[in-house]
């Protein structure tokens, strides 16, 4: 087993072109390279293109090329399987709005250099070249009136011609207000476990899946979720990229999460919070158990430092953040109470690290207590799962025809 890395300088050509031109016996296409997290990638979809056949997994995807080599890609770590080696990316793969986006060095720099036989990369044309037949014809392009070309600049104008210009893009994107959905904990902090062995990760995750599918199902929210594997993402930064993604258009942020009391197995409920002072026992208790994960990160050497939570909690009072979450909190809380068979704790407030930077209205929801055999048993269901989505989705909704203030909604209302 090999641990080496690779990096071939892409130069400016990567960041100034509409996409990688693929080239083949027959003709071409033109797979669009994005800009993601600072670094080109490309799309799951783009990899399809290729004639990859991607299986999506929890822990990241495998691949299966149409030459035979498997390739196994994590997500939040440069490191992948190429059959037996072990290899490393210059930048992570990662997942985003339900797609898997991996660095574009995979394709230019990887394949080349170890399928030199069958790829080869032209830096200047800034072309992947398909050098086997029966490679370039599993990928079926000469079926696809509109990606088959000889003349490859034919393609290019033409794509050129059908994407908006940068600012219409851009100004198309902040139009749409914007919903962070967080799932709670991940990779190696599984949080709560319940005495089935449910996890609070897995189950936060499958929920907030849910919401996903619902928010995106009207075509009117820009939906996002701060994890969508099995991943570690740590606490400071989930709050630090929803507001980045937000911009100035409206936005929430609503983090799912699964409560435990060993002590007492028989507590049940859900309960929704906001950012504040802890006023309680409870209050405090279910803030720290969120928090731990901090020491976590710390140990682990976590880059970022942590935000001064007085001075944050001060500017959201100035923002008025803090009235608008308390007020989707309470929305939050009565969508559950129609499908939840527990108790409703009530709407509470704490310090939450992963609500603290998130510069918008913002509530942590804690689903029920997975100590509790009942609620360990709802929560794990799939259609509570789907009922609680949907619940959750007609809140959200409301809450946004109000918010931000002054905003018209129908009938005539601010």
């Amino acid at each position: 087993m090999a641990l080496t890395s690779s990096a071939l300088p892409l130069g400016a050509a990567a960041q100034e072109s509409r996409g990688l031109t693929v080239r083949g016996p027959t003709g071409s296409l033109t797979l669009p390279v994005e800009s993601g997290r600072g670094y080109a990638v490309l799309a799951d979809t783009s990899l399809e293109r290729l004639g990859w056949r991607l299986e999506i997994a929890l822990q990241g995807v495998d691949a299966a090329l149409p030459q035979g080599t498997h390739i196994r890609l994590g997500l939040g770590t440069p490191f992948f399987r190429w059959g037996e080696d072990l290899l490393q990316l210059t930048d992570e793969p990662y997942a985003d709005g339900g797609h898997f986006y991996v660095p574009l060095q995979l394709v230019v720099d990887f394949l080349p250099a170890r399928l030199d036989s069958i790829y080869r990369f032209d830096e200047e044309a800034f072309a992947l070249d398909v050098l086997d037949p029966d490679v370039w014809s599993s990928l079926g392009v000469g079926s696809d009136p509109v990606a088959a070309r000889s003349d490859p600049g034919a393609l290019q104008e033409e794509a050129a011609q059908a994407a908006p210009e940068p600012e219409q893009a851009e100004a198309a994107a902040t139009v749409l207000p914007l919903v962070v959905i967080d799932a709670g904990h991940g990779g190696r902090d599984p949080g709560a476990r319940g005495p089935s062995g449910h996890t609070e990760k897995d189950i936060a995750l499958r929920i907030a899946r849910s919401l996903a599918r619902e928010l995106r199902k009207g075509g009117d929210l820009d939906v996002r979720l701060t994890r969508d594997s099995d991943v570690l993402v740590p606490l400071w930064e989930r709050g630090r990229q929803a507001t980045d993604w937000k911009g100035d258009r409206p936005g929430v942020f609503i983090s799912f999460h699964a409560n435990a009391l060993p002590g007492l197995r028989s507590v049940r409920g859900f309960e929704t919070y906001f950012l504040s002072e802890a006023r309680t026992d409870h209050e405090r208790r279910v803030a720290e158990i969120e928090n731990a994960p901090l020491e976590l990160e710390e140990a682990a050497g976590a880059d970022g430092a942590s935000p001064d939570l007085d001075f944050i909690l001060r500017e959201l009072r100035n923002l008025d953040h803090q009235h608008w979450s308390a007020l989707l909190a309470e929305s939050v809380q009565s969508a559950l109470e129609s499908v939840h068979t527990g108790p409703s704790r009530g709407v509470k407030q704490g310090p939450f690290a992963v609500i603290t930077n998130a510069l918008m209205p913002a509530v942590l929801v804690e689903l029920g207590f997975l100590t509790n055999r009942q609620d360990e048993r709802l929560l794990a269901r799939e259609d509570f799962q789907e009922d609680a989505a949907r619940s959750i989705a007609v809140a959200i909704r409301g809450f946004l025809e109000r918010y931000p203030p002054g905003r018209t909604v129908p009938g005539g209302r601010r």
